[in-house]
């Protein structure tokens, strides 16, 4: 471990910066804090004031070694971070051996200058336990923050004065800050109490990407809120929703996601919502018919609704006008109360019952469906979203963007996508081939049935050198193998995809065709099973140092 510059208190801050002269050299590696160790910071605000103090010169990960921290972090531009040069807050064990309580507000605040913004910023494995404030708040001027794999507990209600908010993530932008990357978290929400209770609350923001997130919304009343980000897109996908919203707002709409007024072109798909609604509740808030040239507000692809309660999976607000300024398809509605979807201002707005009402209202969602999900247990403690066999969920989300290419778990899309969070049995492609004879990529495909216990499975090569040898690759992995990590160079723009675990040898037909069986075992045992697979034809035409023109990865994902 590096030897750590001098700690400095919050209060001494500025005072330490004017008295380094010459400045000394910036921090780049590895830090701690550990406040039993003298040759570490002793808090994380020791830590940001020697960040504040120095700037950086690489890459700096401050790892915060297990244990249970009580602070209020202030954090000012540092100077020298970028793209390649972040800094990284990490629970040094990974989740759940770091909690972070806030002691006398938000328990980070981030401060960006129009001179000076504060970006490239990461935390990673933090558990934020609560604080009397937010649990990260930022000024305009903040931008490229990244906030991973960490968990929010119920419990971040400021008490300042003049804020009007419970809020978990608190952004304000000026529009043209560079987005946040929010994913693979847990969010849960404090439940309302005298102010009004979020989970994230983004204000004139964009290019912000929220997704591999559960937001348990705990008697809240906004999962998510995007307000006035003028025209660029936010992309929310692959999260799971869980919980109850709060019913005493009245005649204001509570909502998973709320995204309307100014918001245009974003993408809120493949997520999946269990929820408890009041009256005024629903899964998503988009705007309604603006006069003019205004594009699309929200983009609702693939998505799963499951509605207990008497609220709606979605409301427009605006004035009820055919075609309305916002895009569905591919959904799946299961609502239990009065109303699929609500046009209209507030709770007064107008409710359509059934699939074709809303249909015919919107000329929207027109390869959704309504239908049970059957989801293993939407309601249950802990609740199970993943979808059973058998579900009307599979090949659903037709539209998907392209961006979605794994679910909530990380396994691989394929090119026919279920709706929700999760994708269930299916053979996905991944990675690319390399060229062989004639300048073609040799592909791979599948033939017969995916699912447990199918006799007539098979693995397709075609577009293969004629009357060659080839060999399909079989594993259980796309990221290690016994000759080192995945993807491996093979020469060229050759590489290995697929753990070599087996192989079968064959030889293509005089059009380049290879075809082998893969009996798909019965047993249940084999169920979240996923097997990679990849051809290699021999083939001088290729780039390939071994003579090797390969296929992109395939993966039978049971």
């Amino acid at each position: 471990m590096r030897t750590l510059l001098p700690r400095l208190s919050r209060r001494r801050w500025l005072g330490a910066l004017l008295a380094v002269a010459p400045v000394p050299a910036q921090m780049t590696g590895t830090y701690f804090v550990d406040p039993s160790s003298p040759g570490a910071f002793a808090s994380l605000t020791d830590a940001t004031n020697a960040l504040f103090a120095y700037g950086v010169a690489g890459p700096v990960e401050i790892l915060i070694v297990p244990g249970s921290y009580t602070d209020s972090v202030f954090m000012p531009p540092i100077a020298g971070t970028s793209a390649t040069s972040t800094v990284t807050f990490r629970a040094v064990g990974g989740p759940g051996t770091v909690s972070l309580q806030g002691s006398s507000g938000d328990t980070f605040f981030l401060l960006g200058l129009s001179s000076a913004h504060l970006h490239h910023i990461v935390f990673d494995g933090i558990d934020f336990t609560g604080a009397p404030g937010h649990a990260i708040s930022a000024t305009t001027y903040v931008e490229d923050i990244e906030i991973r794999n960490c968990s929010f507990a119920a419990g971040h209600q400021s008490n300042a004065v003049g804020e009007t908010r419970h809020a978990v993530i608190v952004a304000a932008s000026t529009g043209y800050e560079r987005g946040w990357r929010v994913h693979h978290n847990r969010i849960t929400l404090s439940p309302h109490t005298t102010r009004t209770s979020y989970g994230i609350h983004v204000s004139n923001g964009g290019n912000w990407e929220v997704h591999h997130n559960v937001f348990d919304l705990g008697g809240g009343d906004y999962g998510i809120w995007f307000v006035g980000n003028n025209g660029t897109e936010d992309r929310i996908y692959d999260n799971l929703f869980v919980g109850a919203l709060n019913a005493g707002l009245g005649s204001t709409l509570v909502a998973a996601i709320r995204s309307d007024l100014a918001n245009f072109e974003n993408r809120i798909a493949h997520n999946t919502f269990a929820l408890s609604l009041p009256a005024d509740g629903c899964c998503i808030v988009t705007g309604g018919f603006l006069s003019g040239g205004n594009p699309v507000q929200n983009h609702i692809i693939g998505n799963v609704f499951e509605v207990t309660g008497s609220g709606a999976a979605i409301v427009v607000e605006g004035a009820a006008a055919v075609p309305q300024p916002f895009e569905a398809n591919g959904n799946i509605y299961h609502c239990s109360g009065p109303a699929i979807g609500r046009i209209g201002t507030g709770i007064g707005s107008t409710s359509y019952s059934g699939l074709a009402a809303w249909q015919a209202a919107t000329a929207q969602d027109g390869s959704s469906l309504a239908a049970d999900p059957l989801l293993i247990n939407p309601f249950g403690s802990p609740p199970d979203l993943r979808p059973q066999p058998g579900s009307p969920v599979t090949g659903l989300a037709s539209g998907s963007p392209a961006f979605v290419t794994d679910d909530f778990v990380g396994r691989l899309r394929d090119a026919s996508p279920d709706a929700g969070a999760y994708e269930s049995t299916s053979f996905a492609l991944y990675g690319a081939g390399c060229r062989g004879t004639g300048f073609l990529f040799p592909l791979i495909d599948q033939s017969g049935t995916v699912a447990l216990g199918s006799t007539n499975f098979r693995l397709e090569l075609t577009r293969g050198r004629g009357n060659a040898p080839a060999v399909l690759l079989a594993g259980f992995s796309r990221e290690q193998s016994v000759a080192g990590p995945l993807p491996l160079s093979l020469g060229g723009t050759c590489n290995l995809l697929a753990a070599p675990d087996a192989t079968v040898f064959t030889v293509t037909t005089g059009a380049g065709r290879a075809s082998v069986p893969f009996a798909i075992p019965a047993s249940p045992s084999w169920s979240g099973t996923d097997v990679f697979f990849q051809w290699a034809i021999v083939d001088p035409q290729s780039s390939s140092t071994y003579g090797l023109a390969v296929t992109a990865g395939g993966v039978l994902q049971l």
